[in-house]
């Protein structure tokens, strides 16, 4: 009985070992065993532009978007503070400190878009995002999606 304790304690050492050294310095890959979380199908979009530098193509799990409520929005960045750090670094690759969080902002006709530090305003859900497919955007809708910074 002894022995298998020991074998299990063993293995779960290793374990935990190759994965604080899984990911390189210069990886920013999403960690196999957490999924990213994207409160608008717009952020999952960027997130998948951004190639990682070791690996390539970044991968993670291609979910069809449901609404999230906005209050669930508002707690995403206290609970990305409790993610791995490598889940960090993959995030702070897609969405760069100096441009982000976005601010939400609403429309009249119920329009969301997401306003950059920059200015930049990103339409993150509105009826231009609406098209001949159920599950993703044309590229002319994604090209709807990024507006130029709104004179104020």
């Amino acid at each position: 009985m002894h022995s298998r304790t020991l074998l299990a304690r063993v293995e779960r050492a290793e374990q935990l070992s190759e994965a604080k050294t899984k990911f390189s310095a210069d990886c920013v890959c999403w960690p196999e065993n957490e999924y990213p979380f994207f409160g608008f199908d717009i952020e999952r979009e960027i997130a998948a532009q951004v190639e990682c530098p070791v690996h390539g193509r970044r991968g993670f799990w291609r979910v069809y978007h449901l609404y999230i409520p906005k209050w669930f929005r508002e707690k995403e960045p206290e609970r990305r503070m409790r993610r791995s750090p490598q889940y960090q670094k993959a995030w702070n690759a897609s969405f760069p400190t100096g441009l982000w969080p976005a601010e939400e902002e609403e429309t009249a006709n119920g329009e969301i878009f997401l306003r950059l530090k920059d200015g930049t305003r990103i339409l993150a859900c509105g009826s231009a995002l609406r098209g001949p497919s159920q599950y993703g955007r044309t590229s002319d809708q994604t090209k709807l999606a990024f507006q130029k910074p709104c004179a104020e």
